[in-house]
């Protein structure tokens, strides 16, 4: 039976040569698997970290070309606004403009109506100085014949008592 013995063994140990064999295959695999989903992962994770750079550069440059499409927008609606203001302002000027030379003509009218009072008024006081001037001649005349028969009343009893 010695021999048998070391038959049974024998097979023992291929059994568990085999076992080593299959498990350290599994760990190899399993290993060659944990490798490759590393792998796998850092492949993902740079391409993600490619994809948030390429994000980030394509959201600047369609911000960017965005802004631009939005100035010019702007830039439109700006001009649009100056060149109504602009005609708002020529019609304002062109109204004002009228209404300077409607009150500059009343100006001129007024003037001549005030140059015209003026000469009618110093004539009328010319003539009132005049008028003042006759009056006073007579005044004076009267006066001077008054006084003129006062003196002959009083030269007349003067020499009556004389």
């Amino acid at each position: 039976m010695p021999g048998k013995h070391r038959l049974q063994a024998a097979t023992p140990t291929m059994a568990e040569d085999e076992l080593l064999l299959l498990q350290s295959q599994v760990l190899a695999e399993e290993e060659a698997a944990k490798k490759k989903r590393e792998m796998l992962t850092r492949f993902l994770q740079d391409k993600l970290a490619k994809e948030k750079c390429n994000s980030t550069l394509n959201l600047q440059k369609l911000n960017t070309q965005w802004r631009a499409v939005l100035r010019e927008t702007k830039d439109k609606e700006l001009r649009q606004d100056i060149e109504i203001l602009s005609q708002t302002f020529e019609r304002v000027m062109d109204c004002k403009d009228s209404i300077i030379e409607s009150l500059a003509t009343d100006l001129e009218e007024a003037e001549e109506q005030h140059a015209q009072a003026l000469r009618s008024h110093l004539h009328n006081v010319d003539r009132l100085l005049q008028l003042q001037r006759c009056r006073l001649v007579c005044l004076e005349e009267g006066y001077d014949a008054q006084l003129e028969a006062l003196k002959m009343e009083f030269e007349a009893e003067r020499y009556k008592e004389g």
